[in-house]
């Protein structure tokens, strides 16, 4: 393939919004654009042009694809065609950012990290068990022992060794993690170990999320 056909199938390079103030982000660009057999000529903001641009790269094509594809769907009634484009670019913008809101809600952060194959439990400033997972449960279990037991949180004292407000205050000056010692009491029966903590966003966090590592 010469250099010639590397370029042409050559997809657009996203620019990023930042990179322009307001002003160049509002000047209008005018692309010709094939949709079919017909030619269309857009005039649309430089913003919504990257906008487009980034969507298509996400989904492999080619700016000038996704617009034809795009006023295609529209159909011939809609004759405002840089309006379809910018409602377009606006709503996949606003499916992105409910997605974002959504996962970044702490019960999904926390179902998220509490997936791993371990022991794990959600324990908040107050110093309360607000979820554990099922290996953790089997962890209960074990320490009870009683494997046929039916054993929720709410009976299970957990004391870390570091106070909590120390170890909130280490993520908020930007620790990324942390070991401590625990210990489970649980019918009179204990259970001393170690185990990795990470905050749960957002920033300042209000939950802690354990891992027991032995």
């Amino acid at each position: 393939m010469n250099d010639k056909a590397v370029a042409q199938t050559r997809l657009p390079e996203p620019v990023a919004p930042e990179e322009d103030g307001l002003d160049g982000l509002l000047t209008p660009e005018f692309r010709v654009i094939n949709t079919g057999n017909r030619r269309r000529g857009v005039r649309l903001e430089r913003l919504f042009w990257q906008v487009l641009a980034d969507i298509a790269l996400a989904r492999g094509i080619r700016r000038s694809q996704l617009v034809s594809d795009i006023l295609d769907e529209a159909g011939p009634g809609a004759d405002n065609t840089a309006s379809v484009l910018r409602v377009y670019a606006t709503r996949e913008l606003e499916l992105q950012r409910r997605s974002l809101v959504a996962r970044g809600e702490p019960s999904f952060v926390i179902n998220l990290l509490q997936a791993a194959p371990v022991p794990a439990f959600a324990i908040n400033r107050q110093k309360r068990l607000q979820q554990v997972n099922p290996d953790f449960i089997h962890l209960l279990r074990v320490v009870s022992g009683n494997m046929a037991q039916k054993i929720s949180a709410d009976v299970v004292h957990m004391s870390l060794d570091i106070p909590l407000d120390q170890i909130f205050a280490q993520f908020s000056e930007g620790t990324p993690t942390l070991q401590c010692g625990y210990t489970l009491t649980i019918d009179n029966k204990q259970r001393r170990g170690r185990a990795k903590v990470v905050s749960v966003p957002p920033s300042p966090s209000n939950m802690l999320v354990g891992y027991i590592i032995s």
